[in-house]
């Protein structure tokens, strides 16, 4: 979000028509303005923009913010209610006249989630008393309630990248099925280390086992082969380094200092016979594997039988 085009497709996508119709998306910029409390840390991150109100002097900040809990918690609303009261006590010390602000709440947990005002949450109350509960309005996303079509017409491929992956980021298996959308009619162009971004992000929420990465990459467009196999070798090798190679479940099972090493064979080992055999060349799983042809041609030879 802190791309100005991909913040402008985003809240074009997601927020009513009636805000988009009262503010000038064209004048939306980035703050350096943050009202999470040392108290919220655990709960939200925020990014909030500025932008000028249609047909007047005045302005509105938009608060995009994500929850950080994978489940749904019931009193999301007020402590959202205390981000809001936050925001409000900051532009007072700043000695500003106030301006609205606009929360936008982005959850992407595994349970479905209906986000209940204090309203809900205290449904005896009389009509008498109903009058003085705070009540305001929060834009709520759950990225479980959008289909993929949704998500791939969105018009901007980076958003739709990256709300794919966090769509599916607690279902490891529905992101290898999705790749192709991800890293192929989905992916970017022009990015630059943000598309990078993406495929760190992907890779550390998915355990790629021999067989799978080959499947992976033959889905995968050829320009985004190359950077996706160096950030692949990168993670790798820093998990080698630390002992915790995650891939590798036969080489930890065996020790850090031999098991990783020997995994780590073993799995370029298992990537090149599957290839093989589904007609991959010698070129192409080098390319993959970081061995030379020599090498591949070698284990290839060594295990004809």
């Amino acid at each position: 979000m802190s791309n100005i085009d991909v913040a402008k497709d985003f809240l074009k996508t997601f927020l009513p028509k009636e805000v988009l119709d009262t503010i000038d998306i064209s004048t939306l910029k980035i703050t350096s303005n943050s009202y999470v409390s040392e108290k919220l840390k655990e709960t939200f991150a925020d990014l909030v923009f500025e932008c000028k109100l249609k047909n007047s002097e005045h302005s509105a900040y938009i608060s995009i913010l994500l929850e950080h809990k994978s489940y749904p918690d019931k009193y999301s609303y007020v402590q959202t209610l205390g981000y809001v009261v936050e925001g409000y006590q900051a532009q007072i010390k700043a000695g500003k006249p106030l301006k609205p602000i606009i929360p936008v709440l982005l959850y992407h947990g595994k349970q479905k989630w209906e986000l209940k005002t204090l309203k809900d949450l205290i449904p005896y109350l009389p009509e008498d008393i109903v009058k003085y509960i705070p009540q305001f309005d929060i834009k709520f996303l759950d990225l479980k309630e959008f289909s993929d079509e949704e998500l791939l017409n969105i018009g901007n491929s980076f958003l739709s990248s990256a709300l794919t992956i966090q769509k599916y980021s607690h279902n490891p298996s529905e992101l290898i099925k999705n790749v192709e959308n991800i890293f192929g009619t989905l992916f970017p162009e022009g990015m630059g280390n943000f598309s990078k971004v993406l495929i760190v992000y992907y890779l550390q929420l998915v355990e790629i086992k021999e067989v799978q990465l080959l499947e992976i990459i033959e889905k995968i467009p050829p320009k985004v082969k190359k950077d996706f196999m160096s950030t692949y070798e990168m993670i790798a090798k820093k998990h080698e380094q630390k002992g915790i190679e995650k891939g590798i479940e036969k080489g930890i099972e065996k020790g850090i200092e031999k098991g990783i090493e020997k995994g780590i064979e073993k799995e370029k080992k298992g990537v090149i016979l599957k290839g093989y055999q589904k007609g991959a060349t010698i070129d192409f799983l080098a390319d993959i594997t970081g061995l030379n042809p020599e090498e591949v041609q070698k284990i290839i030879q060594e295990n004809s039988n």
